[in-house]
Formats: structure tokens, C-alpha cells, sequence
């Protein structure tokens, strides 16, 4: 037995030592990314613990806004063409070696959590409640919104707030910054909240200057019709899709990783923690932002992927974002008449999921599409608007933090335009930097948002050793790599 062990011992040495050394040679994009990772975490463990940005204080709320804004460049960087060497340079092996450790120790103690912590009890809540508890108003909507289609009803005429709350006995709603809440300084209070919603409760005929019964149903149609099979079934909470989504999102993210990092990239996918929480049933933005993924993962077969950023659009308005970065990539690398088909493609699955209430009642719907920015909502977010509510900086009127919004994405798209052979992935990342200066930033856009920068890393990592071999360095010293313009796209 000792003289076996004798033997054993060497190999699990060898093992760990080519293990060691595979770390210190972890990719630049997988270790800025994984980076990226951590400092997403860190803004929303301060906007969680201090309910930054509303509280906490300057500090808080300066640190919320800058690890936020670091995440995002952290991404951004990771998607940066870097050309393989035949050996990374000493310095940043140094570098591998004092954050590597410390990243895979907090990856590994918030993936056991995330796993085991939030998406087991999720999952086993999801098939046992007895009274199913939402994060956010709008997945009682859209749980509610498919039973009125289970019933024959259309989501998007009348008003079925009232109906919607007694059903589900919790008095989530969204606030709307008029009367009683003119001031968009002051978030309101949940007995403030209680006392409208009984108002309501009492007189539905009457609404409250500060909620809108229309605010049930402002997403594309997609947004309930994908809660109908778990609706149809009986199941009490429309959670479980999203955990099985959310898990097969990040192993199809896994296995696009080269074969040696796939267990890191993983371990860093699976350490989305409040990611987590919010496809347990706190929000339901993991369906567009899979579906944008998915398109990206099949960008070389037209009619899969067009499909599927078509389906992202139907879902939920921050999906339409995305759509020009994806329709920029097809230009730029299979031209302007394919791009031209995968909008046409893309456009007739908005149309078809959305068809039916466009032909039945065009006007609610249309209307109902432009709520979050025709109404008038409470500035809230980890972005610019956290600075002005944290008293950093002034609060400017609505508008003009949609017209930075507006800059913001023309300027992202001009970037992504000129700068596309150099970070091609970065069409992933770009979409979330208008979020930033949005009037409205919350924090649950941007909690999935590794998901996104670990792909768009793992792409540019496998796209770069692709294009440039190191026997090849002639390709290096092109402005494009091979590939970006003139190639045929393929056809399912």
C-alpha cells in the first residue's frame, strides 16, 4: 500500500504542476474578463448591502458607480484582438500569478453558492411554493399576462392590475413619478406604495395619478408567451424555464471556451451570483440576453441566428439595442446584402410573434411597446443617474439623460464600426454603455452581464488563434483579419 502510494504521489505532483503552469498561461481575455467578473460582483454587493444608490452615502454610491463602469471596460478590453506568441511575455505570467489564485478562490466560493445556494433552491421552489414570490413587478406581469392568454384574453387591452394583484396577493407595481411621487428625489417608501395600490384596490375605475394599469403589459409579446408552457402545466412560479436556460447558456458558453479553459470559464460563468438570483425569480432579462447569445454563438448560419435575434427583439426592449451591433458584424464580415437578409429574417420573426395583437388591437399595442419611455419614471441605477441621486452631481431633467443615452449608442456604434477588426466581439459588450447614462440603470441589466463578456472573451480568444497562427505572421500585419469582409455566409 505504501509502496503504491510512493508511486501516486509523483503523478498527482506532475498533474498539479501542468495544472499550475495551464493557469499561469490563462489567455489575457480570460483573465481580464474573469476581472471584469469580480467587479461586476463588487457593484452589486454594494448596491444590495447599502441599497445604493439611495442610501449609503457619497462614498458608496462614487464606489458602486466606478466598479460598475470598470466591469465594463474590464469586458470591453477582453474583447481587444491580441495575436497569440509562441510564449506569453515574463510580465504577464508575473501578473497570471498574483491573480489567478485569487480570482479561481472567489470564482469556486460564489459558483458553490450560486449552484447549490440559489439555482437548487430555486429550482425546488419553483415546482413546491404555495405562493410564489417575484423580485420584480414585471414577472407577475408576464406570469399573469399568459394566464389571460391560457383564458382567451388579450394582455394588451383593459386593465388588469387589480385582477393581477389579487391574484397573486403581493402589491408589486411600477411607480410613476407624478402626484403623491413628483419628487424624483424621493423613492417611495413601501407603505407609501401600499397606501396607492389599496387606493386602487378600492376604486379600479379611478386609478392613482401614480400608477398606470397599462404597466402590465409594456414588453413585445414574447415576453409572457414564453411563461405559457410552465403556465399550461401548473406549475406555481414561471422560474424554472429561466434556471434551465440560464445553466444551458453557460455550458453552450463553456464548451465555445478552448478545451483546456473550459473548467475556468465555467467556474466564472457559474459565479454570476446575483445573476442567479434574479432567473430564480427576480427578473426575466436572462430570455433576451440568451437569445442575443445564442444569435452570436450561431452568427455563421443565417437563418438560426437571424431567427434568433428576431425572438430577442420580441422579448423585451433592451434586446433592440443589440440588434445594430449584430447587423454591424454581418456587414462588416459578410457584407451589406446578407445583412440585409438576416433583417429581413429577423424582422419577420418580431412580426410573427406579435402579429396576432398588431391585427386585433394595433393602437395598445404599439402604445404599450413605448411605455418605459413615454411614461413618466423614477430615476433609479448603478450608472451616471447614481452620481445625481447620491449627490455627486446635480439631478438633470429626464431628457437629458436620454439624449446622453442617445449619444452614448451612436458613439458605441461609430467605435464598433471603425474599430471591428480589432475587437470584433466587442458587439456584445458595447450595447450596455448607453444603460450607463440612462435615466433608469438598474442594476438587474447588468448583473447577467458576464454571460455576455465571458462570450464575447471566449470568441476573441478562439477567433484571434484562429486568424493568426504563429507561423503566420504576415496576418498580423493586416489592418482586417482574413475573414472580416467578402466571406460567404452559410445557410442552415
Amino acid at each position: 500500500m505504501g509502496a503504491a502510494e510512493g508511486q501516486q504521489l509523483p503523478m498527482i505532483q506532475a498533474r498539479l504542476l501542468r495544472l499550475h503552469r495551464t493557469l499561469l498561461r490563462t489567455p489575457p481575455a480570460l483573465l481580464i474578463a474573469g476581472l471584469g467578473c469580480a467587479a461586476l460582483a463588487a457593484s452589486s454587493n454594494l448596491a444590495n448591502s447599502f441599497d445604493a444608490p439611495r442610501a449609503g452615502g457619497p462614498l458608496v454610491v462614487l464606489a458602486l458607480f466606478l466598479a460598475l463602469a470598470l466591469a465594463v471596460a474590464l469586458f470591453l478590453a477582453a474583447t481587444l484582438i491580441r495575436l497569440p506568441r509562441v510564449s506569453l511575455p515574463a510580465r504577464y505570467r508575473r501578473a497570471a500569478r498574483w491573480l489567478i489564485y485569487p480570482l479561481l478562490l472567489w470564482a469556486a466560493l460564489t459558483a458553490v453558492t450560486t449552484t447549490i445556494g440559489v439555482l437548487a433552491s430555486g429550482f425546488a421552489t419553483s415546482l413546491t411554493t404555495q405562493h410564489v414570490r417575484y423580485g420584480s413587478d414585471d414577472l407577475y406581469y408576464n406570469h399573469y399576462n399568459a394566464i389571460l392568454v391560457l383564458r382567451g384574453q388579450n394582455p394588451y387591452t383593459g386593465e388588469h392590475l387589480a385582477a393581477e394583484v389579487r391574484y397573486f396577493g403581493d402589491r408589486a407595481y411600477t411607480p410613476l413619478a407624478r402626484g403623491r411621487f413628483a419628487d424624483v428625489r424621493h423613492y417611495p417608501t413601501r407603505a407609501e406604495m401600499d397606501a396607492v395600490v389599496d387606493e386602487y384596490l378600492a376604486h379600479p375605475d379611478a386609478p392613482p395619478l401614480e400608477l398606470d394599469p397599462r404597466t402590465t403589459h409594456s414588453y413585445p409579446a414574447l415576453a409572457f408567451l414564453v411563461n405559457l408552457p410552465a403556465v399550461a402545466l401548473g406549475l406555481p412560479s414561471v422560474a424554472l424555464p429561466q434556471i434551465l436556460l440560464f445553466v444551458a447558456l453557460c455550458a453552450a458558453i463553456a464548451w465555445a471556451a478552448p478545451a483546456p479553459y473550459r473548467p475556468l470559464v465555467a467556474l466564472l460563468l457559474l459565479a454570476t451570483a446575483d445573476g442567479a438570483r434574479q432567473v430564480a425569480g427576480a427578473d426575466f432579462e436572462i430570455w433576451p440576453l440568451a437569445l442575443v447569445a445564442l444569435a452570436w454563438l450561431a452568427r455563421e448560419r443565417r437563418w438560426t441566428s437571424a431567427l434568433l435575434l428576431g425572438l430577442a427583439c420580441a422579448t423585451k426592449q433592451t434586446a433592440w439595442l443589440a440588434a445594430p451591433f449584430y447587423l454591424i458584424w454581418i456587414w462588416r464580415t459578410y457584407g451589406l446584402s446578407e445583412a440585409s437578409r438576416r433583417v429581413a429574417i429577423a424582422l419577420g420573426a418580431f412580426f410573427a410573434v406579435n402579429l396576432p395583437w398588431i391585427v386585433v388591437s394595433p393602437g395598445a399595442w404599439l402604445a404599450s411597446i413605448f411605455l418605459p419611455v413615454s411614461l413618466p419614471l423614477l430615476p433609479d441605477g448603478s450608472g451616471l443617474i447614481a452620481l445625481s441621486l447620491g449627490g455627486l452631481l446635480p439631478l438633470f431633467p429626464s431628457w437629458l439623460y436620454g439624449l446622453l443615452e442617445v449619444a452614448a449608442l451612436v458613439a458605441a456604434l461609430a467605435l464598433y464600426w471603425r474599430r471591428l477588426p480589432r475587437m470584433p466581439f466587442a458587439g456584445l459588450v458595447l450595447p450596455v454603455v448607453p444603460l450607463l447614462l440612462a435615466w433608469r440603470s438598474s442594476e438587474r441589466y447588468f448583473v447577467l452581464l458576464p454571460l455576455l463578456g465571458l462570450l464575447a472573451a471566449v470568441l476573441t480568444l478562439a477567433y484571434a488563434t484562429k486568424i493568426a497562427p504563429p507561423s503566420a505572421p504576415e496576418r498580423r500585419r493586416k489592418d482586417a483579419p482574413a475573414g472580416i469582409a467578402g466571406t460567404p455566409a452559410g445557410a442552415d
